[in-house]
């Protein structure tokens, strides 16, 4: 009976010997798989960062630029495009803050004159994405909120606004009126936005990317718009990097389309390389 029980006694003492030694592998394997992830976490890229004093973060990986496709009016865009230009060509004083990153007020000038070469040439929207791509830094408009989107809505005016004159155009063939922002420019319908200075750009050029379906699209199946802007305005409801008015005109139809519309998206500026 003695040798049996001693018999057992050392099978037992085996078998705690084999569970001892698998449980303390085991425990080996999770500890190097830990390790393994502290270290790929080291090695990962940080994302950029938002420029200080700005609520610009420049875009370096191609990969995340936008597709520049512009879903209004040519001429519309020529002519805020050559109003922003005539600001640039005259402004005595500048904000520092851009100027010390690049958007000086000849760059942008550069920038324009550039832009509006490349836009009237171009004869798809790829070609333009390319184009753009190849010559331009492009900056996202990152806020706090809403996820790094901007938050959009609408302004307009009556026409009996005081800032409201009528104005002819012989080069653009316009005869109608015109509603004149914070840069002493007129602003131009759905191409001309209101934003804070203080963290973006006055007077730069911008792209604008709705995903969502708005009161934009007039077929309800349709859904996103994207589009070319200047920051030709400011406003009070306008005062951080997370929100952008865009202007829809004058009149009661544009005031109630205005009222209407509020959305984020994606707010891109443009500058020459």
């Amino acid at each position: 009976m003695i040798q049996k029980n001693n018999t057992f006694n050392c099978l037992l003492g085996v078998a705690l010997l084999v569970v001892f030694f698998l449980t303390g592998c085991a425990t080996t394997t999770v500890q190097e798989t830990s390790l393994s992830s502290t270290e790929a976490l080291k090695t990962a890229s940080s994302p950029s960062k938002r420029i200080s004093g700005t609520g610009l973060t420049e875009i370096t990986d191609t990969n995340k630029i936008p597709d520049f496709k512009d879903d209004y009016g040519k001429i519309e865009l020529l002519y805020a495009v050559d109003n922003s230009r005539l600001y640039f060509e005259k402004v005595k004083s500048y904000p520092g803050t851009f100027k010390s990153i690049g958007f000086t007020p000849e760059k942008q000038v550069e920038t324009l004159k550039l832009f509006r070469d490349g836009y009237v040439s171009s004869k798809s929207p790829q070609e333009l994405t390319e184009f753009i791509a190849k010559n331009f830094r492009i900056f996202q408009a990152t806020g706090k909120e809403h996820g790094g989107e901007v938050h959009f809505k609408g302004y307009g005016f009556p026409i009996s606004d005081k800032n409201v004159t009528n104005r002819t155009s012989l080069a653009y063939d316009w005869n109608t009126a015109v509603y004149f922002g914070s840069l002493g420019l007129h602003v131009t319908p759905m191409r001309s936005i209101a934003t804070d200075d203080k963290v973006l750009p006055p007077g730069g050029l911008a792209f604008v990317v709705i995903e969502g379906s708005t009161n934009l699209n007039q077929d309800k199946r349709q859904s996103g718009k994207s589009f070319f802007v200047l920051a030709n305005d400011s406003r009070s409801t306008a005062k951080t990097a997370d929100r952008a008015d865009i202007f829809f005109g004058i009149g009661k139809n544009a005031i109630q389309k205005a009222e209407n519309f509020n959305t984020t998206g994606k707010l891109y500026y443009l500058l020459k390389r």
